[in-house]
This record gives structure tokens, sequence and C-alpha cells, in this order.
């Protein structure tokens, strides 16, 4: 039972801690409320400004990316079909003189 207490009492002096820093950090705040509301707006405007670019640059990389690996794919699909027209019937006798 005294576990339950010390763990209550901890709690009440988690959050009175809190409250007393908070009422203490807006006493000593360098700016009003007015001032750091724009200030926290310009930081969200700048940083999803910031985020906005991030994400465009990775996109345009990706479909760079995806069109350099789909040129390369298509390229071998191209070869791997002319050597089958050129060399399938190879192919085809070497398959056909396994069976025996």
């Amino acid at each position: 039972m005294a576990r339950k207490d010390n763990t209550v009492t901890d709690a009440l002096m988690l959050v009175g801690g809190g409250l007393f820093g908070a009422g203490v950090a807006l006493l000593l705040a360098p700016r009003s409320g007015r001032e750091t509301r724009r200030e926290i707006v310009r930081f969200a405007r700048t940083t999803g400004e910031k985020a906005d670019r991030i994400v465009h640059d990775v996109a345009g990389n990706v479909v760079d990316y995806a069109g350099s690996v789909g040129g390369k794919a298509s390229h071998m699909l191209n070869s791997g079909r002319n050597k089958l027209e050129k060399h399938g019937h190879r192919v085809a006798k070497w398959i056909g003189g396994c069976d025996k």
C-alpha cells in the first residue's frame, strides 16, 4: 500500500513541477504572446517550405531513377528477344535432344 501512495505522490509532484515551470517560463519570457505566436507561425512556414522542397526533390529523383531502371529493363528485354530470335532454334534443338 505504501508503494501506491508514493506513486500518486510522485505523479502529483511531476504535474506540480510542470505547472510551476510553465508559470515561471511565462513570467520570464522575453517576448509577448503575440510575438511568440508570430515567431511560431514564421518557423512553421519556413519549415513547411523546406519540407515541401525536400519532398519535391526526392520525388523528382525517384521519377528519374524509375525512368532509368525502366530504360535499362527495356534494353535488356529487347536484347533477350534479339538473342532468342537469333539463337532460339539452337536452344529448342538442345532441349529436344535432352529428352532422349
